[in-house]
């Protein structure tokens, strides 16, 4: 199976040099992401201006920078580093949360799960919950303290086991062009389990706050939603969510 790998927290993420290493025995992958972090870019697409391509050496599968979005990044994978399409793109892992309506619908990790179904493959879109202070040390310092990183790491690969065997079982998951947007909880319930939800109507309000410098992105804490079968519950109770998400029902 060739597998395209990408993502929207760049290049410097623990997450996606785990991922890279733990997908490879799924299948042939290929990775290309962000040259610079493009969180909440949505899909966004560049339509001025020239991307360039940069390789990288020292990754578990070959890996490439590229100057644009996370769908940038998916559309030019599936279409400029394969002879022909992928049979998978795995777009992750996020480094936070992308479950409800208003997160999803800005998450660069999804948009680039939606680009490869435009393109008419399936896409698994992996975001992992962090707790609070470990989210700020992630944003002010780019790094995850080494004790977090390896507790984290350790269950993201119980979570990926289940996750991929839950998928695996469906007779659409590699036919049908659909993202499957996966969440993973900080802390796991002593019973977890990989939950079946529905996009939950979670919705923020402002964004930016000032700063010295202007207006920042900032986001006030949402509303929460508290409807049983959504991804934001199932994730509160300690399970992981997977939602599956089909544009071709928008038309």
């Amino acid at each position: 199976m060739k597998i395209l790998l990408t993502n929207d927290d760049s290049l410097d993420s623990p997450l996606f040099w785990f991922a890279g290493d733990y997908f490879q025995a799924m299948g042939q992958v290929t990775a290309v992401v962000p040259a610079a972090e493009q969180s909440w870019k949505g899909k966004a697409m560049t339509r001025l201006g020239a991307l360039h391509l940069e390789p990288l050496d020292g990754f578990a599968c070959a890996t490439y920078a590229l100057s644009g979005t996370p769908a940038d990044c998916a559309n030019f994978g599936i279409y400029h580093l394969f002879d022909s399409k992928p049979d998978l793109v795995i777009s992750g892992i996020n480094m936070g949360s992308n479950a409800g309506l208003g997160f999803a619908l800005s998450s660069g990790t999804i948009g680039a799960a939606l680009e490869a179904n435009i393109a008419g493959v399936p896409a698994v879109a992996l975001s992992q919950v962090l707790p609070g202070p470990v989210f700020r040390h992630w944003i002010e310092h780019r790094a995850l303290q080494p004790d977090v990183q390896d507790r984290l790491l350790k269950n993201c690969r119980a979570m990926l086991h289940r996750v991929f065997a839950f998928l695996n079982a469906r007779a659409d998951f590699l036919s049908d062009p659909i993202t499957w947007n996966v969440n993973l909880p900080c802390e796991l319930a002593a019973d977890w389990q990989v939950v079946p939800t529905a996009l939950g109507h979670t919705f923020y309000t402002s964004c930016f706050k000032p700063s010295e410098n202007g207006y920042c992105h900032n986001i006030d804490q949402p509303e929460v939603e508290e409807r049983k079968g959504t991804d934001g519950t199932a994730l509160r109770e300690g399970h992981v969510s997977v939602t599956r998400l089909d544009i071709r029902t928008l038309g």
